[in-house]
Formats: C-alpha cells, sequence, structure tokens
C-alpha cells in the first residue's frame, strides 16, 4: 500500500513539474492571443509580388509590418501595397536605419529618409499612408562604438531625439528597436546621466526589445532579459515589443529559432506571456525576420 501511496505521489509531481514546464499551465499550440509584428528587408522582392506577402501576412497573422524604404521604387508601389494591407487590418510602418547614422554621413541620410517619407505622406491617400516610424540603427556595429563610446552614444542619442522630431511633424509614432543589454550601458552627457534603454524608452514612442533568445522562462531567457525593459515601459507608458530571432545565427545555439521550428517558437513565446502576464507583459511580439521566417520547420 505505502509503495503504491509513492507511485501516486511520484506522477503529482511529474505531472506538475510538467505544467511548469509549458507555461504554468498555458495552452501549448502554433498560435498566440497578441500582435504579431515582423521586419520585410527585401523590399524589392515582395513589393512586386504583393499578392504573394499579402497572403503570407494574413496566413501568420500579422499585425504589423515593418518595411525598409527601397527608394529606387515608385512610390505607387507603396501605395497599393499599403491600401491592401490596411484593408486587411495590417499597420504598415516605413523602416530603415544603419550603424553608419551615428557616423560622418549619417545626418544626410537620415535627412534623406525622412525627406522621402514627407514627400511620400503628401501624395498618398490617408489608406495608402505609413501609420509609423520604425528605426534599426545598431549603433554598437557603428566602428566608434569600442574605441569612443561617449561620442557614439551621444550621436545616437541626437540621431532618435531628431527622428523624434521629424517623425512627430509628420504625426507619426516613432518605433526604435534596441538590443536587450542597453539597459547596462551607461551615459552621462549633455542629455543627462542613466541608462541608455531607459533613456530609449523615455523618448520614443514605441520600442522593440530584441531579446534573442530561443527560451522564454529560463536563467538568461527572454522573460529574464527584458525585465528592466518591460518595467520602465510600463512606468514611462511606452509599449514594449519583444523580438525574437529566425535567421540562423553563428553566436551560439540560444539565439535563434531558426533550428527549433516555428511551433517550438511559438510554445515558448506562449510561456513568455504566461511568465509575464501579471508583471509587466510586452504589448506585442515581433519575429526577425519575414524572410526567415517563412523558411522555418513546422
Amino acid at each position: 500500500m505505502k509503495s503504491k501511496c509513492v507511485l501516486i505521489f511520484l506522477v503529482v509531481i511529474w505531472l506538475f513539474n510538467m505544467g511548469k514546464g509549458i507555461g504554468c499551465g498555458s495552452k501549448v499550440n502554433a498560435e498566440i492571443n497578441i500582435p504579431l509584428s515582423t521586419w520585410v528587408w527585401d523590399t524589392k522582392k515582395w513589393m512586386l509580388n504583393q499578392e504573394a506577402i499579402l497572403e503570407k501576412l494574413q496566413e501568420k497573422k500579422v499585425t504589423n509590418v515593418y518595411l525598409q524604404i527601397d527608394t529606387h521604387l515608385s512610390p505607387s508601389v507603396y501605395r497599393h501595397f499599403i491600401q491592401q494591407a490596411q484593408a486587411q487590418g495590417i499597420s504598415v510602418y516605413a523602416l530603415d536605419g544603419a550603424p553608419y547614422w551615428i557616423g560622418p554621413s549619417g545626418i544626410e541620410e537620415q535627412e534623406a529618409f525622412f525627406n522621402w517619407i514627407t514627400a511620400y505622406q503628401a501624395q498618398a491617400d490617408e489608406p495608402q499612408q505609413f501609420l509609423g516610424v520604425h528605426l534599426d540603427v545598431e549603433p554598437y556595429l557603428y566602428k566608434s562604438w569600442e574605441n569612443n563610446r561617449a561620442k557614439s552614444i551621444l550621436q545616437y542619442q541626437y540621431v532618435i531625439s531628431q527622428a523624434a522630431v521629424q517623425s512627430h511633424e509628420l504625426h507619426l509614432p516613432l518605433a526604435v528597436d534596441i538590443p536587450f543589454w542597453f539597459d547596462e550601458v551607461p551615459f552621462k552627457n549633455s542629455n543627462g546621466s542613466g541608462l541608455l534603454g531607459r533613456w530609449i524608452i523615455q523618448y520614443a514612442d514605441e520600442v522593440t526589445i530584441m531579446a534573442y533568445r530561443n527560451h522564454a522562462d529560463k536563467e538568461n531567457g527572454i522573460a529574464e532579459i527584458t525585465e528592466n525593459e518591460r518595467k520602465w515601459g510600463r512606468v514611462l507608458s511606452t509599449p514594449i515589443e519583444i523580438g525574437v530571432e529566425t535567421m540562423a545565427s553563428d553566436e551560439g545555439e540560444y539565439i535563434s529559432f531558426s533550428a527549433k521550428g516555428e511551433e517550438k517558437m511559438m510554445q515558448e513565446l506562449d510561456m513568455l506571456l504566461t511568465e509575464c502576464q501579471a508583471e509587466n507583459p510586452p504589448s506585442s511580439i515581433a519575429v526577425h525576420h519575414f524572410d526567415s521566417w517563412l523558411q522555418m520547420k513546422p
């Protein structure tokens, strides 16, 4: 009789631990109940194949698209795509940015980008207009980041502050991509002092945290590495989006969902939402990027 009771006890413990392993009893499936975003970098390919991309965006239940601007394409191509996307409930943001934007030629590049958007918005009807600006600058990839961190941070802050002014002149929200570790980067300059991640969250209208891990609730998982940003987002009333990677990475097996597949990715994201449900949940999930997402195994 005693052995039978022990067996029942062990089964109960096993079931309890299984429940913890799938996100505290959350339903595991290939869908999550939160807005989904994605980056579209190969603009020319998809803008010349709009029926296909719209079909696939619907299949993936995407609600926000960050579309890199290719100025060699006719504005009419963008007008057609945005109108069709908005009719399907998909918002399109104008995407650009590069590490060299914090360098000598960066101001000109940024001005050219916003001049293009300004001209485009003026010529497009409301259903054909962009609904936001999305910047992916990654200043830490620019050469000066290592040998002159203070100057690089100051220039990066200038890029973001200018972009905020330019976006608001267009009556568009400014969204910014930052890595999760910006919460550990200090600054002290004419913008004050503090942590760079918090400064960006205070300055931008929306922030996407590039939390490139392929597990949600373990040590060094997505929930843990975005804890500060999600807290700051709540305090500063800035929507915080969590970005995950689907491109193959040589930085470590824990970075990307590339090898794990889409179902596993959705399970982990479901865990993330359960983990964050009680405290500072993200506003949405972003998948980087659209082409590699499509190439994932189920």
